[in-house]
């Protein structure tokens, strides 16, 4: 067996939601290589669609850049419902020009094979079905104390981030601002005068747990949810309690530093945007691209407009393969000059959109050693690595999908004890949720310094100020080979490309990928699919692609 097939081997027990325990051995346990290739990994997440779909119209011309036709898409769904014989409806608008569709009684399982042949119609340019993201998380770990991310890399910590001698530098400025698209924050006083007004971007209530759904309030109403209530393949987010994934995310952005008091940010001084899309049972893929342009300052139907527009896009969720309707958005934002900074996964799989499309800065995990997190996922799309705790991929042991080495890492992080909000604490986190933030306070230093930097030329700054993975590492062997990025993150020398840019780059942080992830499978087809995929000669080829689109 070759040595990285044992990062898609662990049983779906400990997979990311229903989390991975670190437990740190007694002495260092250092297998030999051999023994290290049979270690157990983490499988990737099933991808779980909502059973909507979305849809853009070939023939748009006539709707504005950034607002929707309703009029005109109910005609054109008519229109296709009575070609087809489908029971379609317009559940609501989307931001984009595109619509989300409903079919009645459709099983959600049904979704890419309906909307596979949905896109065959002449009148529809694209079709793809909603589907549910994640929030990155693995559970913390309260045995970590010092921010050894954050410090100069030395001595066993060749993974730090090198923060101190870039804060001389800079320190960030109120003129930049970053959007933490999550689960919404909590008033956490080390995030106090840092908090933009932001939205909440939930359009379903009983979601959204706070009893609405879109509406001016980001706050995290929590995300706990058994795992009946989020269907089949789900073991249920927070399932044990809330996660305020949000508040954790971005305290690593911006916590308030220099004030003798929680814990130190990346950036001292820009403006935290808190956008609200993840609740009970995840995050819908339409809800995001929504809150995508809406922070980066595009209009977005029946939402107010965004007065102050990010200029880095923070995103610590996933699931799934890039979509078309994803990367528009993210070339949409791209090209008013926003970064959109997206954590890898944390399947120790390939990554997950949107941190597997193209034009976005893709973060992968490394441990204080420097070496691939056990959890990270990697691939050719990935643009750098950043801290993110864990235990080194080379030193992990599993038992009954239990991870455990010697020394594992953290990120020092704001969170809430219990499910009440106003207990506040600090606590250990790892992931790539926190890894991604990271990296996008360093973005946000950079274009304090330069704020001309579009985000080709902040890619190619990533890449190019990034220190060499470190020798006798996953991501130095032959297995990892280019599957890391460019290198770990230095936020020092980024700051110095910022200063003194060395062009404009081309770098891209995706392979531009527009499958729709794995999913379909067996089991019955209704009467009415079966009838819609012979009319349109889909039928051989949607039953292959559900076949074969399985991503590990």
């Amino acid at each position: 067996m070759k040595a990285n097939q044992n990062r898609r081997s662990l049983s779906p027990t400990a997979r990311l939601c229903a989390g991975i325990i670190i437990t740190s051995a007694a002495a260092a346990l250092l297998l030999p290589l051999p023994a290290l290739a049979q270690a157990k990994r983490p499988l990737a997440e099933p991808v779980r669609y909502t059973g909507d779909i979305m849809v853009k119209w070939r023939d748009e011309a006539g709707a504005s850049a950034t607002g929707s036709n309703t009029a005109g898409t109910s005609d054109k769904l008519l229109t296709v419902a009575s070609a087809t014989g489908l029971p379609l409806a317009l559940k609501r608008p989307l931001s984009g020009q595109n619509a989300l569709v409903s079919i009645k009684g459709m099983n959600p399982a049904e979704a890419p094979r309906v909307a596979e042949a949905l896109a065959r119609d002449p009148r529809v340019a694209a079709a793809e079905p909603d589907r549910w993201l994640q929030p990155m998380r693995l559970p913390s770990d309260p045995e970590f104390n010092a921010q050894t991310n954050l410090h100069a890399p030395a001595g066993a910590n060749l993974g730090g981030a090198n923060l101190p001698a870039a804060w001389d530098r800079s320190i960030g400025s109120t003129a930049i601002v970053v959007a933490v698209i999550d689960t919404g924050v909590l008033p956490h006083p080390d995030l106090q005068g840092r908090l933009l007004p932001g939205y909440d971007f939930i359009a379903e209530t009983a979601r959204a747990n706070d009893g609405d759904g879109r509406d001016s309030d980001p706050t995290d109403a929590g995300d706990s949810a058994p795992a009946a209530e989020c269907g089949s393949g789900s073991p249920g987010i927070g399932a044990n309690g809330n996660s305020w994934h949000g508040t954790r995310v971005a305290s690593v952005v911006g916590a308030i530093t220099n004030n003798g008091s929680g814990i130190a940010g990346a950036d001292w001084n820009a403006r935290l945007l808190p956008v609200r899309v993840s609740g009970k049972c995840g995050a819908r893929l339409s809800d995001v691209l929504d809150a995508m342009r809406w922070s980066a300052g595009l209009a977005v139907t029946n939402v107010p407009n965004n007065p102050t527009p990010a200029r880095v896009l923070n995103i610590s969720l996933g699931g799934g393969s890039c979509s078309s309707f994803e990367q528009q958005a993210i070339d949409d934002v791209a090209a008013g000059g926003t970064v959109v900074v997206a954590a890898a996964g944390n399947t120790a799989g390939a990554p997950e959109a949107p941190g597997n499309c193209a034009r976005v800065v893709s973060v992968t995990a490394h441990v204080d050693n420097g070496d691939n997190a056990h959890y990270a996922s990697v691939g050719p799309e990935v643009t750098i690595s950043a801290p993110g705790g864990g235990c080194p991929t080379l030193q992990t042991t599993y038992t009954n999908g239990t991870a455990s080495c010697a020394t594992p890492s953290f990120i020092r992080t704001l969170s809430n004890n219990g499910n009440t909000p106003g207990s506040y604490t600090v606590v250990n986190s790892l992931g790539t949720s926190f890894a991604a933030p990271l990296t996008s306070g360093v973005v946000s230093m950079m274009l304090a310094l330069r704020p001309s930097l579009t985000p080709a030329q902040i890619i190619d700054g990533l890449r190019q100020s990034a220190r060499p993975h470190p020798a006798n590492t996953y991501c130095s062997s032959a297995a990892g080979a280019g599957k890391c990025g460019a290198g770990l993150l230095d936020a020092n020398a980024a700051l110095a490309y910022a200063q003194n840019p060395a062009g404009s780059g081309g770098g891209s942080g995706g392979s531009g990928n527009t499958g729709g992830g794995g999913g379909g499978g067996g089991g019955s087809v209704p009467l009415w699919l079966s009838a819609l995929l012979l009319l349109l000669g889909a039928g051989a080829c949607a039953i292959a692609r559900s076949t074969t689109t399985a991503r590990r």
